[in-house]
């Protein structure tokens, strides 16, 4: 489905994708609820006011319509993202996705791959506290993408970030195969203490200037429970709603940050929808940081 959207057009300007599924979440035994995650993130953005008009900037409004084959599910969801880069500049404009379980970082990050020049270098900026390295075989899953994408040749590790990956949640095994692959691993810990957003701005800055563009990956597990509850996997520790809405906003001030996704938002497991809103407010701080 596809929505037409008319306005006073500003700089820049954004298509918006959603993906209502959680199979992937389900593959690997996590609580569902993801699949309404889009729909509830829309009916929070559109509240939002301020003084630039991001609703007239909004040029594609699209979902996937999915079923109950996860593979399928996502090649509808990375043609479906093809066709909204292809109304795009990514010289100014950029991509809004929101999952969805974090599975369809694979789809996301494929579809730019196929709509870049040959030769284009893509990074990705995973903000997670898990990997998102396991095997993707016998069965895709919400923890698969990275892996996925990086044997399949479609993301180089070197141009791969892991921003506040979280030790407790994660396997020795994954931690020797991110080592092994030369990713950049940047654990929570290491970002106690108010470090974070300093951090995320000298992790970025690396990746724009190795990249032709960036996509940020916003697993909202990456949040403390306190301030993300709707998520299948809830971490005591985590960001802020301020250390992320600040993140946000430097990776929409750089031009080479051609799409922000945002994953796992899952409404029925949410407390008084603050996860929704966090979610949209944090989409907000992003498109009002390029789109002026």
């Amino acid at each position: 489905m596809e929505k037409e959207a008319i306005g006073n057009f500003c700089r820049g300007r954004f298509a918006w994708v959603g993906y209502p599924d959680d199979l992937g979440i389900k593959n690997v035994n996590g609580r569902p609820g993801a699949a309404e995650g889009p729909a509830r993130f829309l009916e929070f953005f559109k509240r939002l006011k301020g003084q630039t008009d991001l609703l007239g900037a909004c040029v594609v409004e699209s979902r996937v319509d999915v079923g109950e084959n996860l593979e399928q599910n996502h090649e509808f969801a990375a043609a479906t993202t093809r066709e909204a880069l292809g109304r795009l500049d990514l010289e100014r404009d950029v991509l809004l996705a929101v999952g969805g379980g974090h599975d369809y970082a694979y789809p996301w990050f494929r579809a730019f791959q196929q709509s870049l020049p040959e030769g284009a270098k893509l990074a990705c900026l995973n903000v997670d506290a898990h990997f998102d390295l396991r095997p993707f075989e016998p069965v895709m899953t919400s923890g698969s993408p990275f892996r996925r994408l990086i044997e399949e040749g479609v993301l180089q590790p070197g141009l791969f970030a892991e921003f506040g990956i979280q030790s407790h949640c994660n396997s020795g095994e994954l931690f020797q195969y991110a080592e092994d692959r030369g990713m950049s691993v940047i654990p929570m810990e290491s970002l106690r203490g108010g470090k974070a957003v300093d951090a995320f701005r000298e992790t970025l800055a690396f990746l724009s200037d190795h990249a032709d563009h960036v996509l940020i990956s916003l697993d909202l597990d990456a949040l403390s429970f306190a301030y993300a509850p709707g998520v299948s996997a809830p971490q005591a520790e985590g960001f802020t709603a301020s250390e992320v809405f600040q993140m946000l906003e430097i990776a929409g001030s750089d031009k080479k940050v051609a799409s922000l996704g945002i994953f796992e938002l899952a409404p029925p497991l949410d407390v008084q929808d603050l996860t929704s809103r966090l979610a949209a407010q944090a989409a907000w701080h992003f498109l009002n940081a390029r789109i002026q």
